[in-house]
């Protein structure tokens, strides 16, 4: 089925979004609080961007993310942060981003973040200058290519690495960990707005390398 319109689309993501509140994490909850952003463009379809983290980050190099990092002291509010954050990374300008929503607050489960995600609009695809001392490429995925033919449990193994958490396979590359969690939040979302297939219930987390 060919996704709606981009304004249509826009729209539908935006009532979904106000109608699903946000959930913050248990007040007694302690870790580092970032925030991510989640950018995406219409066209010629529905797209989300990612990053690949270089390796020589302090935490979860290598892996897969959305744009996004710490709360500094000096950003008036996480949504702040995931802009400048996305602009450092991507060179994206905060003017170009609207925000249509946020998802539930995330904690990662070995790196001691807490995690502020807000879904990002993009009228078209962005002219992209990435950091390279942050990342080590640029990711483009069509939100189609996110379902069921693409997701695996947790335990998946792939080039002599068993994962831990569920994932999502695009063109060799694995998106799991938080990332993986916060596709999930995402794609419940869509499927309330009848613009994506609800992920099927998923095993709890693996034990041993959480992300």
């Amino acid at each position: 089925m060919a996704p709606p319109a981009p304004e249509a689309f826009r729209r539908r993501l935006v009532d979904a979004l106000a109608a699903r509140r946000p959930q913050p994490p248990p007040a007694d909850l302690a870790g580092t609080r970032a925030a991510v952003l989640i950018p995406i463009y219409p066209a010629p379809e529905p797209t989300l961007i990612f990053t690949l983290r270089t390796e020589n980050l302090s935490s979860h190099r290598g892996q897969i993310s959305f744009p996004g990092g710490s709360v500094d002291p000096s950003d008036p509010s996480p949504t702040h942060a995931a802009l400048r954050e996305t602009e450092e990374e991507l060179g994206i300008p905060p003017g170009e981003v609207e925000i249509v929503g946020e998802l539930d607050t995330t904690p990662t489960f070995v790196s001691g973040f807490v995690i502020s995600p807000f879904v990002g609009w993009l009228a078209h695809a962005p002219v992209l200058r990435p950091n390279p001392a942050e990342v080590a490429e640029v990711i483009h995925v069509p939100l189609r290519a996110l379902d069921e033919r693409s997701r695996r449990d947790p335990g998946y193994e792939h080039d002599g690495r068993t994962y831990p958490t569920e994932a999502w396979v695009f063109e060799g590359r694995v998106i799991w960990g938080l990332t993986a969690r916060l596709v999930r939040l995402l794609l419940v979302t869509l499927a309330d707005a009848g613009l994506a297939a609800p992920p099927p219930p998923v095993d709890p987390w693996y034990p041993e390398g959480r992300a």
